[in-house]
């Protein structure tokens, strides 16, 4: 508890100090390297503070974590990526479907991401009066073998 109220005070001071040297300099030309040379201090006494209190600091055993809980955090990453992955496909799959005036009820696209970071869109779901024109145009923008679903039936 000593040494933490040691730090406090060697910081107030410091800081107190480059306070009073910016107000009894201001204006001068000796301003900026007054106020440079108590900001060196001020470094340093913080600094020695750290390298004091990290002697003494116990580190936490990190071999209590599971390992578990950083895969559920990473599946949980990994399903936002392809939820926006599959939401920024449907923007543009709507707008170039609107461009061509073909109007759409509903699109909804299914995408998978791989380990290693590969996105493969596994269908597309299309609600429209226009399917074939739709699936045609989804087919020229995504590949050939992107399989297209109408939603209406």
């Amino acid at each position: 508890m000593e040494g933490i109220i040691t730090a406090v005070r060697a910081v107030c001071i410091t800081a107190a100090g480059i306070c009073m040297i910016s107000h009894l300099t201001e204006g001068t030309k000796l301003r900026h390297q007054a106020e440079f040379i108590y900001k060196l201090v001020f470094a340093m006494t913080v600094a020695g503070l750290f390298i004091n209190g990290c002697m003494g600091l116990d580190l936490p055993d990190l071999s209590s974590f599971e390992s578990e809980e950083y895969c559920f955090s990473t599946d949980i990453y990994d399903k936002a990526i392809a939820e926006q992955t599959a939401s920024n496909i449907n923007d543009i799959l709507l707008s170039q479907l609107n461009s061509a005036g073909i109007s759409v009820e509903d699109i909804d696209t299914e995408v998978n991401i791989s380990e290693n970071s590969g996105i493969s869109i596994n269908r597309v779901i299309i609600r429209t009066a226009e399917f074939e024109k739709a699936a045609e145009l989804i087919r020229s923008s995504l590949g050939q073998e992107t399989e297209v679903i109408n939603g209406d039936s």
